[in-house]
């Protein structure tokens, strides 16, 4: 990665992210020396500041995506009354990574699975759930970050639970299996660097087919 000068980095996450915050440090210093963590996040913005929020506990001065992200059962009624699909409680999460040039899909994530990634899914589930990952986060006009949709498997659909626009705990089962893993992929969207794909181990998406 392309080190990264006279940048302020602020990590902004509370008791339940702070793995995640700890892990996505790690990545940051890859490029960036100085990164703090905080659980309050400022009322405004300040310039030349890389913000990375962990947490949906933000002022509404930060972008939509986090206010729209809040809203739980907005959510869930927007993708059942205008995408027709069914709306529960889920147990995986779909990674989705969108950057600047469209978005790529990480393998499902099964967190009580050992390991957690890959959960396969045949062909005729993965698309109807990327169709609907790729039209909510349109409606949303998402910003570069990975996305967390949770799901489940229905009889015949698929179940839509909620979106989070960052990595959780859940997220952290991609490392040492996908290259480059989840807190990778967030910090290169945040800072507007490029990602050309996501691979899993060839080992381990063999497991689970």
């Amino acid at each position: 990665m392309e080190r990264l000068v006279n940048l302020s980095i602020v990590i902004i996450a509370g008791a339940a992210e702070m793995t995640v915050a700890e892990a996505l440090a790690q990545v940051i210093n890859l490029d960036h020396r100085n990164v703090g963590i905080t659980p309050v996040a400022p009322r405004v913005p300040e310039p030349g500041v890389i913000y990375c929020p962990l947490t949906l506990d933000l002022p509404d001065t930060f972008p939509a995506i986090y206010r729209h992200c809040r809203d739980r059962p907005a959510q869930r009624a927007w993708v059942a009354t205008t995408l027709n699909y069914p709306t529960g409680e889920g147990d995986l999460w779909l990674p989705v990574i969108w950057t600047a040039k469209g978005p790529l899909y990480g393998e499902a994530i099964a967190p009580e699975q050992t390991p957690a990634q890959p959960f396969h899914l045949k062909d005729q589930r993965r698309q109807p759930l990327y169709a609907l990952a790729y039209q909510l986060l349109r409606h949303y006009e998402a910003i570069p970050s990975v996305y967390m949709l949770k799901f489940a498997l229905g009889e015949q659909d698929i179940i839509f639970d909620h979106l989070i626009p960052f990595p959780n705990p859940a997220a952290l089962g991609s490392v040492g299996i996908q290259t480059p893993d989840l807190p990778t992929c967030h910090w290169l969207c945040l800072s507007e660097q490029p990602i050309r794909d996501v691979v899993i181990s060839n080992s381990l998406a063999e497991i689970n087919r």
